[in-house]
């Protein structure tokens, strides 16, 4: 199996995993939202949430899933949003985002009435049925808000190699701004992968035996590439996983915090560094 910590070497990543088309477009967009809210006096976090998925094949048939319903990366946005943070938020398609999590389980047309006109004759008018949707005004203001200060930046991944180049894109988007940017890392990540050069293009027949794969690299690995040798930046990652010290000399004077959660966490440990801490 791959030594995870070949992956910190620059390009290496490339190799392992496809560059999706839309990663510099992206890019872009992030390093644009960094320097505008620097410059109106916000500090930036980077959050991660929701599952990778790895395909087993380049037209993929089946795949390896990371069940996570991007919960804690959701409810953790809003409460940075809350301090004054302007937050890009990179989650898996479909799991759960910012101030919609609170109604996931709700069957929207449910929670919606056609109000009556005149005679009993039905209007075009919707009311909201707001014992079905609790404190949805309370809620509505609040996201209206964040969205009017452009506040919230969504970034959509589904694979590990889109969640990869997009970590290492904002890494490299954040840089710039320095320690005014911080990164949340709450995805679950894939511990196993096939690399581009060794994926099979049509189906895996079972006839072919075993299913070979390599071990995963840490999220922070593609941070680090991201940010580069001179970069300071406050990390926090979430999970079971173990760090690596590789995450540490890819991106120069980071500090980096990973409490052990498994899956049946009901709540969460955390410990904080600085930059002066050891």
């Amino acid at each position: 199996m791959a030594d995870p910590r070949t992956l910190t070497a620059e390009g290496k990543l490339s190799e392992e995993f496809a560059v999706p088309s839309h990663v510099e477009e992206v890019k872009g967009q992030m390093a644009a939202f960094a320097v505008q809210h620097r410059a109106a006096g916000h500090r930036v976090v980077l959050i991660t949430s929701g599952g990778t998925k790895v395909p087993l094949e380049s037209r993929t048939v089946r795949f390896l899933d990371n069940f996570s319903s991007g919960r804690r990366g959701a409810s953790s946005a809003e409460y940075f949003l809350e301090s004054g943070y302007a937050v890009i938020f990179l989650h898996r398609h479909r799991s759960l985002y910012p101030f919609t999590r609170l109604y996931s389980g709700i069957n929207l047309l449910d929670s919606l009435q056609l109000e009556s006109g005149k005679g009993g004759s039905v209007s075009d008018q919707v009311v909201v049925n707001q014992q079905a949707l609790p404190n949805i005004g309370k809620i509505l203001m609040r996201y209206q808000a964040v969205k009017e200060a452009g506040l919230l930046l969504p970034v959509e991944f589904s694979t590990l190699s889109e969640y990869l180049h997009l970590l290492k894109a904002a890494a490299q988007a954040l840089s710039p701004i320095g320690s005014n940017a911080m990164f949340y890392l709450a995805a679950a990540v894939s511990d196993f992968y096939i690399p581009a050069s060794d994926m099979p293009e049509h189906k895996i027949q079972s006839s072919n035996g075993p299913l070979q794969y390599e071990d995963g690299p840490q999220d922070v690995v593609a941070a680090g590439e991201g940010l580069g040798s001179s970069s300071i930046c406050d990390f926090f990652q979430a999970g079971d996983r173990p760090i690596h010290p590789a995450g540490q000399s890819s991106a120069g004077s980071v500090h980096l915090s990973a409490p052990g959660c498994g899956s049946q966490c009901t709540g969460y440990q955390t410990r904080l560094r600085s930059g002066g801490d050891p």
